[in-house]
């Protein structure tokens, strides 16, 4: 008689990188290989080195490239030869006839931060599909700003309601802060901040959920963000002002010990749409960064926003 072993699920966790050489990965790759993760990790890379490209290979990270030239021995990314490819049908190139090329060439100059949600949905979803591979959990995070105290899927696991798809994180400010407000207005309109004026800024630097959904998730955030650049959280906190999105995601703070964005939280911050309570904010102590009843952040981004955090970290794990 034989039994069978149930599999265990595997989560993911996708990063974009462009310009970084290894230094600027180590606390990111170090530090999550210092925590009981177990899966798989994906790097989109645009402009880069044959050399970081080796290290985050030898991390264990499946690094999805572009084009390469062996001379200058780096990788890079024509997003006008992408567009160009994926605009083209039955010979011709089917776009709004009223661009010109030079209105065609600047409006396929995404910016990075915005493009990279693109790639993380589609290059994922296409990896699956030849590979077989399926995953539970996705999480997509910024790169050179993020590190890690605990796995961050096991928050996930534990407290990810079955009704709940996507799981996102605050900053201590609304948007009435300055720099929010005017990336608002710049992507969408003033009408468009007038929707979220009073909510809490949501940070697109870490988030996780399920892997289809987040999978649609960065898809229609890359679809909504009008600008193309540097609207990626604009787009995302606009998108989930709707109630078809904001119902299907949990929103966390500071006192939940899953993801800090540390940029507007480990000091009481002096924006005009802060309102996080000083005595809520986190703490720095022995190396670990916890809510203020003391349990740990799986996940701490903007951590080189507060110099001893930075300096513990880069200590720690800065070492490629």
């Amino acid at each position: 008689m034989t039994t069978s072993t149930a599999q265990k699920p595997v989560d993911a966790i996708v990063t974009a990188v462009s310009g970084y050489e290894p230094k600027h990965m180590a606390v990111w790759f170090n530090s999550l290989k210092a925590t009981s993760f177990d899966g798989r990790i994906f790097v989109i890379a645009y402009d880069v080195s044959e050399e970081l490209v080796t290290y985050m290979e030898g991390q264990g990270a499946t690094v999805l490239t572009f084009q390469h030239d062996p001379k200058k021995r780096r990788y890079s990314y024509s997003q006008l030869a992408e567009e160009i490819e994926d605009h083209t049908d039955a010979g011709k190139l089917r776009v709004d006839s009223r661009w010109t090329w030079i209105r065609r060439i600047l409006r396929f100059k995404d910016k990075v931060h915005d493009r990279r949600f693109f790639h993380a949905s589609e290059l994922l979803r296409a990896h699956c599909e030849k590979t077989g591979e399926t995953f539970r959990f996705l999480a997509f995070s910024d790169a050179r700003d993020v590190a890690f105290q605990s796995n961050p899927f096991d928050w996930l696991e534990a407290e990810l309601a079955d009704d709940k798809d996507v799981a996102v994180s605050v900053e201590g400010i609304t948007h009435r802060d300055p720099w929010n407000s005017r990336m608002m207005i710049k992507v969408f309109g003033k009408h468009a901040l007038r929707r979220v004026a009073d909510a809490p800024v949501i940070c697109c630097g870490y988030f996780a959920g399920r892997f289809e959904p987040m999978l649609d998730f960065m898809l229609a955030n890359y679809y909504f963000d009008q600008s193309k650049r540097i609207g990626d959280q604009v787009a995302m906190n606009q998108l989930l002002s709707f109630k078809a999105w904001r119902q299907l995601t949990v929103v966390t703070d500071w006192n939940t010990p899953w993801t800090l964005h540390a940029c507007t939280l480990m000091e009481p911050s002096e924006s005009p749409g802060n309102f996080a309570d000083p005595a809520t904010l986190p703490v720095f102590k022995y190396g670990i960064v916890t809510t203020r009843s003391g349990d740990p952040f799986a996940v701490v981004h903007h951590y080189d926003r507060h110099s001893g955090v930075a300096e513990h970290l880069e200590a720690k794990f800065g070492t490629p």
